[in-house]
């Protein structure tokens, strides 16, 4: 298959491999489901409870197998078989989607129900983020990685527009039921094409690897100073500025006033400027200022965040969501790509594994701001933690800055 003469070819050159054009569509089939399951999530948190603190709660719960899981996947990507496993992880989160779907279609859903399957979403998602980017390395290796990451960010980034649009229209016009009916679906297509694809993601990236642990993947990655400053400003973001989008239910409804339909256009928002981002990074061949986008991305989405606490106006949220996603997508993109290219080559299971723990520390700011919103309200308690974000994030955005602009040492 060749892509279209009409498309931008640069950026889209890692696609000209039908092994990764497969493997993209996965991607895009769990980030779609995703989103519909993050926003059904705080929505129906938030319906069933009345509380902006049950909303951060669902949320630590969803997100907490990637903090405890994240490194054992890792590891397992190192050890395993990476299609087998992909399989059974996309498995597992396609029987959670038809659990959700028939509880919630039969008038059965509950609280405690929803929090207990989502622990097994979370679960999948833990197993997956590693095993799937390791095979993205394997397929791509080290030249093509910065525009085939860019590539997963725009899978991402489609996802963020399509999943809590077409999330917010099925939940707020046919119910909880048919919107988790929808996450089954794509689930079950993401299995099928990962079943085509179980035996050319490659074996065990490392024979060696059996020998080692997680515990010694956490040692490496901490001597490489960029590796080690990603995964610094990884848990700032996650504890500090992207609790907001577990709290965005609480904005649409208690701020602007607007229903499921218009919060899924918020979120959607953020995903397009992510993605004209994404496209904008894909289509530059040699990329390497990959720390001053990291860095640059970072700071520019707590700044950003500051400003959408203190808007009023749905219309001008929408805007500052746009400009919101264009710097989020530097710091998701360069995220990634920056690990596996510091990363041992035998431990780059790991260090995804490690990452993803980062990632998971997320929980922990939900439930705080949760526990602050219900005290202070959302805004003041979203702002707190952007400008948190911002005083600590700075120092080691600096570093980062100041080490990328210096020129190699002489051989």
């Amino acid at each position: 298959m060749r892509v279209p003469s009409w498309l931008p070819v640069a950026a889209l050159e890692a696609l000209r491999a039908p092994d990764y054009r497969r493997l993209w569509l996965v991607g895009l089939c769990l980030n779609v489901a995703r989103w519909i399951d993050m926003l059904a999530l705080g929505w129906l948190a938030l319906e069933l409870t009345g509380s902006p603190l049950m909303v951060g709660l669902a949320a630590f719960c969803r997100s907490m197998p990637q903090l405890a899981l994240g490194p054992f996947g890792g590891a397992l990507a190192d050890r395993l078989a990476r299609g087998p496993l992909l399989v059974v992880s996309q498995s597992m989160a396609l029987g959670a989607g038809v659990a959700l779907a028939v509880l919630f279609g039969t008038g059965h859903g509950s609280y405690a129900a929803l929090i207990a399957i989502e622990v097994v979403l979370g679960a999948a998602w833990a197993l997956d983020f590693p095993v799937r980017r390791t095979a993205l390395f394997a397929l791509v290796g080290p030249a093509g990685v910065t525009n085939a990451v860019s590539l997963e960010t725009v899978s991402m980034q489609v996802a963020k527009m399509v999943g809590p649009t077409l999330g917010g229209l099925l939940l707020g016009r046919l119910g909880a039921g048919a919107c988790y009916a929808g996450l089954a679906a794509l689930y079950a297509i993401a299995v099928c094409l990962t079943w085509r694809l179980r035996t050319r993601v490659g074996g065990r990236a490392a024979p060696e690897a059996p020998t080692a642990t997680w515990r010694e993947g956490i040692a490496a990655v901490w001597r490489s100073p960029a590796v080690r400053g990603v995964l610094v400003i990884t848990v700032l973001m996650n504890t500090l500025v992207f609790p907001y989008q577990q709290m965005l239910p609480v904005f649409a409804r208690d701020v602007f006033r607007v229903g499921p339909e218009l919060l899924g256009l918020l979120v959607a928002a953020d995903g397009l400027g992510a993605l004209v981002s994404a496209l904008a990074v894909a289509s530059q061949r040699g990329f390497g200022r990959h720390a001053q986008l990291f860095a640059g991305g970072s700071v520019g989405a707590a700044v950003l965040l500051l400003g959408f606490t203190l808007s009023p106006w749905y219309a001008l949220s929408v805007a500052l969501m746009f400009c919101m996603g264009i710097a989020e997508s530097g710091f998701a993109t360069m995220q990634t790509t920056m690990v596996l290219l510091g990363a041992p080559a035998h431990m780059r299971g790991r260090a995804l594994g490690i990452l993803l723990a980062c990632i998971g520390t997320q929980p922990f700011g939900a439930v705080w701001i949760g526990f602050l919103s219900n005290r202070a309200g959302a805004p003041l308690a979203t702002a707190a933690g952007g400008a948190l974000a911002l005083a600590l994030m700075l120092p080691v955005a600096w570093r980062m800055l100041t080490r990328a602009s210096r020129p190699p040492a002489p051989p």
